[in-house]
This record gives structure tokens, C-alpha cells and sequence, in this order.
């Protein structure tokens, strides 16, 4: 058996190397205790966002004019269309194409255009049309048939009309006021 011979005594070789191991054991866990109740901690906050683009735009209230109930012919019949921007408030340069859907109520003898509000004119809705490259109807609450632009910098316009639109025999006098909301979709 191998020993070491320390003044008079001899111990055993892996008695030695196991008392320097616990030695080091227990001076190690005696540092980590140490590090782990210090007080001079630090901690990194980290902030942040994930976005994607966006645009935003700004839309007027249009006047379609006074009309007589006379005016109309019959069903299909329309007034003359009127233009109305809707401004750009701008968008992201991520965004290449913007898509405006348009939801309200439709009217339910015509789906294919807006309700006026009741208590008002009956016989009649609201047709929108957008300026772009397709001259798109719209046809609300649509998600498919979409008005499609290349986004304009801030105050740049994108250029709608809208008109009254017989949906009955007969059209009767009234307020003929209507609400459509402007959904933008992105790419």
C-alpha cells in the first residue's frame, strides 16, 4: 500500500487525497454561499416590442345633396356620384399594399349597398365606389371585394365617390343619413 510519511506519522494515500477533497468541497460551497447572499446584486431590464406596420387615415362626412322623391325611375336608378377623399395619416414603409373594406349595415332589399338610417327615406341605400386602378363597387361588409392601394405618404388622398341607389319601387322623403366604417387591412 502506498503511504505518506508526514514527520512520524504515516497515513494511507487516499486518506490524504480524501481529507483535500472535502476541504475543497466544503471551501467551495462556503464561496458559493458567500456569492449567493450578497447584496451587491444588479439586474438588467429588458424592454421592447413586437409591431407590425400600420397606416392610418382620416375620412369626411359627405353631402350626397337634397333629391326629390321624383328623381328616381325605378329600381337601379342613382344620383350623380360624389367624390370625397379619405386623407392618409401615412404608413409604415413595410406596408406595400393597403386594403380598405367597408362594413355598415346593408340594405335588405339590396345587399349590394348601404342602409340609410331608419325613421328617415325609405326606397333607397348608399353605393360607394373607390378610385383605384379597378374601380371597385363596394359591396359592404365584403371581405373579398376589397379597394386596393399602394399606400400615400400623410396627406396624400385616396379618392372614393358615393351616390343614392334605388331598392324599391317607390323612394319616400326623409333624411337618408347612413354610417359606413373603413376597415384597413395591410400586405
Amino acid at each position: 500500500m502506498n503511504t505518506i510519511s508526514e514527520s512520524t506519522r504515516s497515513y494511507p494515500l487516499w486518506r490524504k487525497t480524501l481529507t483535500g477533497w472535502l476541504v475543497c468541497g466544503v471551501l467551495t460551497l462556503g464561496s458559493s454561499l458567500a456569492f449567493a447572499q450578497s447584496t451587491d446584486n444588479a439586474q438588467i431590464d429588458v424592454t421592447g416590442s413586437i409591431t407590425g406596420g400600420a397606416c392610418t387615415i382620416s375620412t369626411p362626412s359627405v353631402f350626397l345633396g337634397d333629391h326629390n322623391p321624383v328623381e328616381f325611375k325605378g329600381v337601379g336608378t342613382f344620383t350623380d356620384w360624389v367624390d370625397f377623399p379619405i386623407t392618409s395619416g401615412g404608413c409604415t414603409p413595410d406596408i406595400v399594399t393597403l386594403y380598405m373594406g367597408f362594413d355598415g349595415t346593408a340594405d335588405v332589399d339590396d345587399a349590394n349597398v348601404f342602409a340609410v338610417a331608419s325613421g328617415g327615406a325609405t326606397g333607397l341605400g348608399i353605393q360607394l365606389q373607390g378610385l383605384d386602378a379597378a374601380q371597385t363597387i363596394v359591396i359592404p361588409n365584403s371581405t373579398t371585394q376589397l379597394v386596393t392601394w399602394v399606400p400615400v405618404a400623410a396627406g396624400g388622398t385616396y379618392p372614393m365617390r358615393a351616390r343614392y341607389w334605388q331598392t324599391k319601387a317607390t323612394v319616400t322623403s326623409g333624411p337618408a343619413n347612413g354610417t359606413v366604417t373603413v376597415m384597413l387591412s395591410y400586405n
